[in-house]
């Protein structure tokens, strides 16, 4: 495609000159820019069936975030009723323990002596493992935690009931 490009003035009388550019030229494009090898991508149609899956996904993420909040509402957070809550033993395995009850109990140990204490850890995992009661683990740990022990038994004791009922419900792996 070719486009004529010139004007006429008067001091050229009625000789019309006139130069011939390609496209190229009038919008400064060299032929070595396409000759360079860069590769021009190619077009892929748009797939609006994606924005379908990504919203079932936004809503499935919303009800998942609501179903874990209702459970966590109805675990209970008085002392008594945790540690009377049927608790579901199958599920407490080894790898529950090492993925999401022993990393934060070493982190509270952490908060509640200033320093990583793994034996205190460990105990406290074989007697969650053991099946103990709350009731004898929070006695043999009142000896080094004092009066945080209550409680930092309590939210232990929550947290292992908000994994077991939350894997029943396949909200977690």
């Amino acid at each position: 495609m070719q486009i004529e490009l010139g004007a006429t003035s008067p001091t050229e009388g009625s000789t019309n000159k006139r130069k011939k550019l390609t496209v190229g030229d009038v919008f400064n494009q060299d032929d070595e820019d396409s000759a360079d090898g860069a590769k021009k991508r190619k077009l892929v149609p748009l797939d609006y069936d994606d924005d379908k899956n990504d919203k079932k996904a936004a809503a499935s993420a919303e009800e998942k975030r609501a179903k874990i909040k209702h459970l966590i509402e109805n675990i209970p957070t008085a002392k008594e009723e945790l540690f009377s809550y049927p608790l579901d033993w199958t599920i407490v395995d080894q790898s529950l323990m090492d993925k999401r009850i022993k990393p934060w109990v070493n982190k509270k140990i952490i908060e509640y002596i200033g320093e990583e204490e793994p034996t205190l850890t460990d105990f406290i995992c074989q007697k969650v493992m053991a099946r103990s009661t709350p009731q004898s683990i929070l006695n043999d740990v009142a000896m080094v935690l004092d009066e945080e022990a209550e409680v930092f038994i309590v939210k232990m004791w929550r947290l292992l009931v908000y994994e077991t009922e939350a894997k029943k419900l396949g909200l977690v792996k």
